[in-house]
């Protein structure tokens, strides 16, 4: 004889006290099917209620109140729709890191500056940049590039060897106008870096700014 023995039943069998729920897998399959009649009736009793609340004879887009006057509704119309997202997108730029670079030439002209005695062309650089990226921001259509264009242009057919190190600069470009720019410079594929692309317009704003100084003080 064995000296192993079987404990004793100490609680009865489930099935004993729940017949027909064998373990617990069959309870839980009873729990949810239980559950979904119950989501089944509340979905079947709130698509009445809302039938019952809207008359098919009232336009979707207005509702009378007790005194007889109309409520507008929100319109949800998808030309509405589109019309925001184009607004986002108008309203969104471009983050880009151009190097910020002149022709020497154009550095050259820095010394005869207004109000720039004494101070060193890479601070007075400094104070154009600042205001080129202002006005860089601020391009919202191809028309606002027409008195930079050719600027641009020449500033790319310059060899590197005329030009200023340079400085690494963060600007900031609405995509509208980093499209038109790419296509003023004969980039419509969008081939070239969009660094070079503003980049370029960044030193043609710098450089009006430059000029537009000069011709302030010949007239003064």
């Amino acid at each position: 004889m064995s000296r192993f023995k079987m404990p004793p039943r100490v609680a009865p069998s489930p099935a004993a006290v729940e017949p027909g729920m064998q373990n617990a897998a069959a309870r839980l399959r009873s729990s949810r099917e239980a559950q979904d009649r119950l989501l089944a009736e509340q979905r079947r009793q709130g698509s009445e209620a809302v039938g019952v609340s809207q008359s098919p004879d009232v336009p979707s887009g207005a509702r009378k109140s007790a005194n007889g006057q109309a409520n507008a509704v929100p319109s949800s119309a998808p030309g509405t729709l589109a019309e925001q997202a184009g607004n986002f997108r108008k309203e969104k730029k471009d983050k880009i890191v151009v190097m910020f670079r002149l022709p020497k030439k154009q550095v050259g002209r820095l010394s005869g500056m207004p109000m720039a005695e004494g101070l060193s062309d890479a601070y007075v650089l400094k104070a154009f940049a600042k205001e080129g990226r202002a006005a860089l921001r601020a391009i919202s259509s191809a028309n606002d590039l027409n008195p930079l264009i050719a600027t641009a242009k020449s500033f790319r057919a310059i060899d590197v060897a005329e030009m200023t190190v340079g400085e690494a600069m963060t600007v900031y470009v609405q995509p509208v106008a980093l499209n038109a720019m790419q296509l003023a410079l004969g980039d419509p594929l969008m081939v070239l870096p969009k660094a070079t692309i503003v980049g370029a317009f960044f030193a043609a704003i710098i450089i009006g700014l430059i000029d537009a100084r000069q011709a302030k003080k010949a007239s003064s």
